[in-house]
């Protein structure tokens, strides 16, 4: 992309160039007036963001001076511009703006034009090259899309680049003392919440297990929590379709100790005539919920940045925020590049998200199918060992979870006969972890590791935790 401005594309119906001089040049009388102002302005306003290059270049020896220590005035800056055809008219205004400071609201307003209508002309030079590609079919679809949304990102500003000395943070750190803290929490597996706490901003989260431990349902139930609690979720569903994802959900709402629509009904459409209120409640609260899927196929390290990102700034246009990504599962994620070990593609796919998290300060849920070492133990709960085949995922989470369920284990070994000992001790077995799941802790970056217990209703597609029946009764007897 070439980035070249043309003025009479960006042109509007009524001859709006996208450009205000004026609004330049008050900025710049402001900032000599008042130096303070400069630092305030330099983080988010660049040199480049000026339209007249004059002005532009005025704007750059000033916060070379400021950076230096030295005083800024027009005096000073004079002998850079001495040879410049418009630095005489320039002066008399810079001199005469010395006299006659503004107030902090009006150089407001001029910085946050300059700002604005800058980012509006890069995304339009962005846009002309994207159609100029757009002719040339030679350029690959994907080549265009990735230009189109980066042509839209450049209208984001750096100020997600945050750089400020140590004590300004700790002035932060204690002004957040008895706040609550910001992050998401599920709210419907109240043991899990209780054993991992809030959901940070920039977090990356592994959800691992072996096929048949729930993983899936654990992530749709936690899914389902968030976004009932108002926070933006949306999931990557790569190895179910929406539809099918959205079946899930759905059995998964209606579902309550009491009871709830089996999954299988959803599933297949045999939905009861008794069962079509809960089914129809569950459907009105998701219209309300901000809950997102995107079951796109192909889904590359790329795509899946472009697409969330893209789905974030809809959001947040709309007056909300996404505050938790669900990507199930990992491993299903495209390589980006043909002859890349599965080692290399996880490695490359784990350092990705985990950077997207700290760009977009949300948290992402990345769950992965771990290797078959698990299934060769006595002990099959997984240990941190057995992410070792998907990359560096292990050193990139800042926290992991292990789901298992001793229960599916067992139900393979179910002894023949029926009338033995054996079998015997084998029901009083299942018995005993007949619908129990447990969440294992072995990393947890902000806090202690550990374990808990929930329980699996896997009629119903659900996971929910060890307090769901207590929790029930209290609220039916209030």
């Amino acid at each position: 992309m070439s980035g070249m401005f043309d003025p009479q594309f960006a042109a509007s119906e009524q001859g709006n160039p996208l450009t205000n001089p004026e609004a330049e040049l008050g900025l710049l009388g402001d900032l000599i007036a008042n130096n303070a102002l400069i630092d305030l302005c330099a983080d988010r306003c660049r040199p480049n963001d000026f339209s007249v290059p004059l002005y532009g270049q005025v704007y750059a020896r000033m916060l070379e001076r400021t950076a230096s220590g030295a005083a800024v005035d027009a005096v000073m800056l004079a002998p850079h511009f001495a040879n410049d055809e418009g630095w005489a008219r320039l002066f008399k205004v810079l001199s005469a703006a010395a006299l006659n400071a503004g107030t902090v609201e009006r150089t407001k307003g001029y910085f946050e034009q300059v700002v604005a209508l800058s980012a509006r002309r890069r995304l339009v030079a962005g846009l002309q090259d994207v159609v100029m590609s757009a002719r040339d079919l030679s350029v690959p679809r994907e080549e265009l899309i990735a230009n189109a949304d980066e042509a839209v990102g450049s209208m984001v500003d750096d100020s997600t680049i945050r750089q400020a000395p140590v004590g300004t943070y700790a002035q932060g750190v204690i002004d957040s003392f008895g706040k609550p803290i910001v992050g998401v929490r599920c709210g419907i597996i109240g043991s899990l919440d209780d054993a991992v706490g809030v959901l940070r901003p920039t977090n990356m989260v592994v959800v691992g297990g072996r096929p048949g431990m729930g993983k899936t349902a654990l992530v749709t139930s936690y899914s389902i929590g968030a976004a009932a609690r108002g926070h933006g979720v949306l999931i990557f569903s790569l190895e179910m379709s929406a539809d099918e994802l959205t079946r899930r959900i759905l059995a998964d709402m209606t579902f309550s100790p009491r009871g709830g629509v089996p999954y299988e009904h959803v599933r297949d459409g045999t939905v009861r005539a008794h069962e079509m209120d809960a089914v129809r409640r569950a459907q009105h609260r998701l219209s309300e919920m901000p809950l997102e899927i995107n079951d796109g196929s192909g889904l590359t390290l790329q795509r899946f940045i472009r697409q969330a990102r893209r789905h974030k700034r809809r959001l947040e246009a709309q007056g909300g925020k996404l505050e938790l990504v669900v990507i199930d599962y990992l491993q299903l994620m495209t390589h980006s590049r043909r002859g890349m070990s599965p080692y290399e593609h996880a490695s490359e796919v784990s350092m990705g998200i985990k950077q997207f998290a700290k760009d977009e300060n949300l948290t992402v849920i990345a769950v992965a199918q771990l290797s078959r070492d698990v299934e060769r133990r006595p002990d099959k709960r997984p240990i941190p060992a057995d992410l070792r085949d998907s990359g560096q995922i292990e050193q990139d989470a800042d926290l992991i979870v292990f789901v298992y369920r001793e229960e599916e284990y067992l139900r393979r070994e179910e002894p023949e006969d029926q009338f033995g000992s054996k079998y015997e001790t084998w029901r009083t077995d299942m018995e005993a972890v007949r619908g129990k799941i447990e969440f294992l802790v072995p990393k947890r970056r902000s806090g202690p590791t550990g374990k808990a217990s929930g329980y699996f209703f896997g009629a119903n597609a659900a996971v929910r935790g060890s307090d769901f029946y207590s929790s029930h009764h209290q609220s039916e007897t209030r």
